[in-house]
């Protein structure tokens, strides 16, 4: 899996942009598109794309992940910024020289030609010899197992079947880039599961480099080596996953991806080696690591700073680094993966604060118990968001 750096719009707080080396295939640099009502949909967003990953965009509705897609495409002119495909700048070439694969949500097949002829068209179009032709759209239609569907119209094909024709469509033209615009998003959720597999399995067997845009954070996980959060026009995170789901690199992406325990405090000390922090909250003083702050620890003494802590971490123990008393306020029984413990903890003004906890023990609504987490799991978040002026409670967490 690829790591690539985090980058936002406080450049002095992010880290140094590396060279770009030859495994990239994409090369996304200030990035910005004003629209000409004065919208500003994309603000001067950096990330890179390894060859071969399959990274997906992920965010809120609105926050800019269809016109970055467009953008890179060429279907919406850039404002400002540059686009390098295989270290070639395409900022401003035309769509059909930019060697980019695009697949609608719609599907967008033209329901006057048959399956073979919607996968050949793109071909045709491009004058390749009839033989390469007919051997190209031969093997992608084996390979998407289309082989029964090649003569019907798409109207009598399922959302599924109407899914691989798309895909096939653009694969077929061989492209360095395939571009994935919500394609599973009006699926059942079974058909989804399915169609996640046939996209793996497809990206395993092309080795092609995959985009992929969704607002669904598990399908991410499930899908991304490399997952770009995106917030309001700006990219918060850009990272494996691993590191997204485990080193938040904002309050933003703590609580936008998957579920996380978000708290807030006084930075008030530092452990001699800098590897800890005490952060005193309405809570109680908790301890955390450090490793992951890009600021000289000492320096955010004094500083109110949040730190998260996901759920898996919690345990119903008092002899870990740091613990809380809480009400249980509800549990919600998952067969096969535990149990989802939903417990309320007061802090000394008397105001209620929702921790969840999963749990393979038995726990009964109204019961108080010690819940306690390692310093090594409590990761610190030096920045609330890249987005100037965004409250944690409101805009993130819906308080």
């Amino acid at each position: 899996m690829s790591d690539t750096e985090y980058s936002g719009a406080d450049t002095s707080a992010a880290e140094p942009t590396p060279d770009v080396t030859d495994d990239v295939a994409l090369d996304v640099r200030g990035l910005t598109k004003i629209y000409p009502d004065g919208t500003l949909a994309v603000d001067d967003i950096d990330f890179s794309i390894n060859d071969g990953d399959f990274c997906v965009l992920i965010g809120p509705s609105g926050c800019g992940k269809s016109t970055t897609l467009h953008s890179l495409v060429g279907k919406i002119p850039v404002t400002e910024g540059e686009v390098r495909l295989g270290g070639v700048d395409i900022t401003d070439a035309p769509t059909y020289e930019r060697d980019i694969g695009l697949v609608f949500q719609d599907f967008q097949l033209f329901p006057h030609l048959t399956v073979g002829e919607n996968i050949e068209y793109g071909l045709q179009r491009l004058q390749v010899d009839a033989d390469e032709r007919a051997e190209r759209v031969t093997n992608i239609v084996e390979m998407m197992r289309l082989e029964s569907l090649a003569d019907r119209q798409p109207e009598e094909l399922s959302a599924g079947q109407k899914q691989r024709v798309a895909l096939a469509r653009s694969m077929v033209l061989e492209p360095k880039l395939l571009l994935l615009d919500e394609p599973l998003g009006d699926m059942d959720y079974k058909l989804q599961k399915h169609m996640e597999r046939e996209l793996l399995r497809l990206h395993r067997e092309l080795d092609t480099t995959f985009v992929y845009v969704t607002h669904d954070q598990t399908q991410a996980m499930r899908l991304a080596d490399q997952i770009v959060v995106m917030n309001d026009g700006k990219v918060e995170q850009s990272d494996s996953v691993e590191r997204v789901y485990n080193e938040p690199a904002t309050a933003f992406v703590s609580a936008f991806v998957g579920d996380s325990n978000t708290f807030t405090g006084e930075l008030t000390d530092v452990s001699e080696d800098g590897s800890y922090a005490h952060i005193e909250t309405p809570l109680g003083t908790f301890l955390a690591t450090t490793k992951n702050l890009r600021s000289d620890p000492p320096s955010l003494v004094g500083e109110q700073i949040p730190f998260s802590v996901r759920p898996q971490y919690l345990e119903v123990t008092d002899e870990l680094d740091n613990s809380v008393s809480c009400r249980v306020d509800d549990v919600i029984h998952q067969p096969g993966s535990g149990t989802q413990v939903i417990l309320e903890a007061t802090t000394t003004d008397g105001t209620p604060h929702e921790l969840q906890l999963k749990s393979f023990d038995r726990i009964e609504p109204s019961d108080t118990v010690s819940v306690g987490w390692s310093a090594d799991h409590a990761t610190l978040l030096e920045q609330t968001s890249v987005v100037d002026g965004i409250d944690l409670g409101t805009d993130i967490l819906g308080e």
